[in-house]
């Protein structure tokens, strides 16, 4: 047996990647979707160790892609011996020089499922002279080229998403301006109603006959927004709130403003003054935008939270600030202001820099502010970031590594492309969500495949996630003219489609059988813009 080579992965990802593009953009058979992108798989996702690279799957339970981890180096040993046991007791062993070598030579024959992995440190001889690691996860199906056609076209899916949204109750009663609390999720303003703004002015485009009614429901969940914000004369004056009404859960504090969500309100204020034409709503988000530049700090970020009695910081994590700096940039677009573009070109090394750190923390209302490095990661900051990155230096070679780095990382962690159905019969030690331990979520998956999960600590399908894969694949479509990106997109679509039920109503939690009240406004919304955007690439055979 021969020791094994370390692969770094980044130019054998280049070339094995640039072999399923030779097509020039047109679509490849399925089998050989499938073959290119298990070929991809061999190679790791950006491995800890390489040019001072940290390793950022410690808290990883599962791998798609074959992955490296961070064992010791145990002196006087010659090689290592790598042991990968399946459920079947099955052995998958190769020698390699080093313990943190990439499980590359056994990983296209490991079956999917748990996998129970060790490396002995041997000497010279080829004794066992110590143990470098041990690690046990879940070997995760790659894309298969093979899945359900979509259950109806993407723009009649994206209409009746939209259409359903506007005929639900508790978005209806918004054209009153005043939320019914029976709708619990109506606990964080800022996300909710601004998604209803941007969705009824959405739908308001798509179905003119619906224009003025839908318009009336936007107005209303602004006016409540407004009327409810943080009161003129104290330090956050004017920001829109993060909580009320006694929520569920509150990870920053039920007297916190997350500044990741003013920006949310203020971009639906804009979507709703290009509408409307009524200057109220421009003039506040320029006053949530003034209240950017006060608080910007000197590292070019934001605190993630601040107390709303003095302004103070709640914790000391900053926030990913992607999302307030394209709303800043648009603020400029808006009112020719460059003061807001500004602020925003400060926060670009700060995205550079969690490129380098690969630290891609997830910042939810609903989720504790204090976290370790690395321990609830999820695929939304990173695409993010990356995204806006390539918007402002389309030819940066780093920015172009970066994007193709960020879609293995996502999908070697949240998308799912079959059926699991491993925890509820085999244990893995240590493998359970961070989140609560009691959720019946885990253990026992029946869940509706392909999907996509959200975070290591809501480690379940979210029909948002879905979403947003759809658009990073078709961003790396648009980048590289990859046909395995846009069947990916593509396969995740007609997931959603399948899923959604007759009446439009696509499920937050890719399970109709939930509760229609468990059902986030906004991921459902984002659904819908996600659908409507691929049947733009529906020329492309």
């Amino acid at each position: 047996m021969k020791a094994g080579k370390f692969l770094t992965g980044t130019a054998l990802c280049a070339a094995v990647l640039s072999t399923v593009a030779v097509s020039g953009g047109n679509m490849m058979s399925k089998a050989d979707l499938a073959q290119a992108a298990l070929a991809d798989t061999l190679i790791p996702v950006r491995p800890g160790g390489v040019n001072g690279q940290a390793f950022w799957n410690t808290y990883s339970l599962a791998f798609m892609y074959a992955p490296v981890f961070d064992f010791k180096t145990v002196p006087g040993a010659k090689n290592y011996l790598f042991t990968a046991k399946d459920r079947f007791e099955k052995k998958y062993c190769f020698l390699a020089d080093n313990p943190r070598a990439a499980l590359t030579p056994v990983w296209a024959q490991l079956p999917v499922g748990p996998v129970f992995l060790t490396v002995d440190a041997l000497d010279e001889s080829g004794k066992k002279i110590g143990v470098a690691g041990n690690r046990s996860f879940y070997r995760n199906a790659h894309f298969n080229g093979c899945y359900p056609p979509a259950a109806r076209s993407y723009t009649q899916s994206a209409q009746m998403a939209y259409a359903y949204f506007f005929k639900f109750k508790y978005i209806q009663d918004m054209a009153k301006g005043k939320p019914d609390y029976n709708y619990s999720l109506f606990c964080y303003p800022s996300k909710m109603h601004a998604a209803i703004i941007s969705g009824m002015v959405n739908h308001a485009e798509m179905i003119p006959a619906d224009r003025e009614t839908a318009l009336k429901i936007a107005r209303g969940s602004a006016a409540h927004l407004m009327k409810n914000a943080v009161p003129a004369g104290k330090k956050l004056e004017y920001l829109p709130l993060t909580y009320e009404n006694s929520p569920g859960k509150a990870g920053a504090g039920v007297s916190t403003i997350m500044m990741l969500y003013p920006q949310n309100v203020g971009s639906a204020m804009l979507r709703l003054y290009k509408a409307t034409g009524d200057k109220q709503y421009l003039d506040y988000a320029v006053r949530i935008g003034e209240q950017y530049l006060r608080l910007q700090l000197p590292n070019g970020t934001w605190h993630l939270a601040l107390s709303i009695k003095d302004g103070s910081n709640v914790g000391d994590n900053c926030a990913v600030p992607t999302s307030i700096m394209s709303y800043l940039e648009r603020l400029t677009e808006v009112t020719g202001d460059k003061r807001f573009s500004k602020a925003a070109e400060k926060g670009v090394p700060f995205l550079k820099n969690m490129l380098r750190t690969f630290n891609w923390e997830g910042q939810f209302e609903d989720v504790e502010l204090m976290q370790k490095p690395y321990q609830n990661l999820t695929k939304h900051n990173g695409t993010d970031a990356v995204m806006y990155l390539a918007k402002r230096y389309p030819d940066d070679p780093d920015v172009r590594r970066y994007a193709r780095e960020l879609q293995r990382f996502s999908e070697d962690q949240f998308v799912v492309w079959e059926q699991p159905g491993w925890m509820y019969k085999y244990h893995i030690p240590g493998f359970r969500p961070l989140s609560a331990t009691k959720t019946k979520l885990w253990g026992n998956y029946n869940w509706f495949t392909p999907t996509v999960l959200e975070q290591y600590r809501c480690f379940v399908p979210v029909d948002a996630s879905l979403a947003k894969m759809i658009r990073y694949y078709l961003f790396m479509y648009d980048l590289e003219k990859n046909p395995l990106d846009l069947a990916k997109a593509r396969a995740l679509g007609d997931a959603l489609t399948r899923v959604q039920t007759p009446d439009g109503r696509i499920p937050t939690w890719c399970d109709p059988n939930r509760a229609v009240e468990t059902d986030w406004i906004n991921c459902g919304f984002a659904s819908a813009s996600a659908l409507k955007l691929l049947a733009t690439y529906n020329h492309i055979r």
